[in-house]
C-alpha cells in the first residue's frame, strides 16, 4: 500500500498492515527500500516494523534451515563484503533479510501452520479494538492476499499478493461465518478497503471463490473456493 492512503480514511491501519507484510517478507524489493526509508525519518514506522518482527518470530524457528545449492552458495559468499567496521553493518543487514526469506520460502502451508501455532499458544485471546489478520492462502510459494480487519468500524483493508484469477473469471472474497458466506467483494490486482457484513466476528474465515465475471448471481459462492485464511487477534 506504499501507493498512499485513500482520501478520508484513517491511515493508521494501512501503515501497520505496510509493517506487516515487511516483517513477513511480502513486499517488493522496491516497496521494502520505501518503506525503509520511511522508517528512518518516523519512528512511530520502526516501532511498528519492531512489533509486528516480534509477533511474527516464532515462524522463524517453525521454519527448517536450507542449504543453498552449490551454485548459490558460491554466488553469495562472493558478495559478500570484506568484514571491515562498514561491511560488517552490511552482512548483519544481510542476515536479518535471509531471516526474513526464510520466513517467505517456507510456503503458504507453512505459515498457515505458524499461524495456527500462534493461536494454540494464546494469540487468539480477545484484542482491545477488535482488529485481526487474516494470511489468506491457498498453497502457493506466498500468501494469496493478507486481510486485516477491524470489527469496530466493520471494515477490512485487502492486499493482494499472489492471487490468480483464471482467464475469463473473477475471484470473490467471502468472510465466512456462523451465518454461511457472505460476500464482500472482488479481488482486484491493487490494495482495497471493503465493508464487513453486520455481525462479522472474531471466529471468521476469509475465502476466495472463483466466480462467473462481475461475481456471484446467486450471492452464495458458485465455483470452487481456492484461498482461505483464518481471522487471528492482532
Amino acid at each position: 500500500m506504499s501507493g498512499g492512503d485513500q482520501p478520508g480514511t484513517d491511515p493508521a491501519p494501512a501503515q501497520d498492515m505496510r509493517a506487516a507484510e515487511y516483517a513477513l517478507g511480502t513486499l517488493d524489493a522496491q516497496e521494502r527500500a520505501a518503506l525503509e526509508r520511511e522508517a528512518s525519518r518516523d519512528s512511530s514506522m520502526t516501532n511498528r516494523i519492531r512489533e509486528w518482527e516480534r509477533r511474527l518470530a516464532p515462524l522463524t524457528g517453525a521454519v527448517p534451515p536450507v542449504t543453498p545449492p552449490p551454485r548459490v552458495r558460491e554466488a553469495l559468499l562472493r558478495a559478500l563484503p570484506v568484514a571491515t567496521g562498514e561491511a560488517r553493518g552490511e552482512l548483519h543487514n544481510l542476515r536479518r533479510q535471509v531471516r526474513r526469506w526464510q520466513v517467505a520460502a517456507a510456503g503458504a502451508g507453512l505459515l498457515a501452520a505458524g499461524l495456527a501455532l500462534f493461536v494454540a499458544v494464546g494469540l487468539s485471546r480477545s484484542p482491545v479494538g477488535g482488529r485481526f489478520l487474516a494470511v489468506v492462502q491457498g498453497g502457493g510459494a506466498l500468501p494469496a492476499l493478507i486481510v486485516r480487519v477491524d470489527t469496530q468500524t466493520g471494515l477490512a483493508q485487502v492486499r493482494p499478493i499472489g492471487v490468480d484469477a483464471p482467464a475469463g473469471r473473477s475471484l470473490e472474497l467471502w468472510y465466512v461465518g456462523a451465518g454461511g458466506p457472505k460476500p464482500l467483494g472482488l479481488v482486484g490486482a491493487a490494495p482495497s478497503q471493503v465493508k464487513l457484513p453486520p455481525g462479522a466476528a472474531s471466529d471468521g474465515v476469509i475465502a476466495v471463490s472463483v466466480e462467473p465475471p462481475g461475481g456471484s448471481p446467486s450471492g452464495q459462492p458458485t465455483g470452487p473456493v481456492v484461498y482461505t485464511g483464518k481471522l487471528i487477534a492482532e
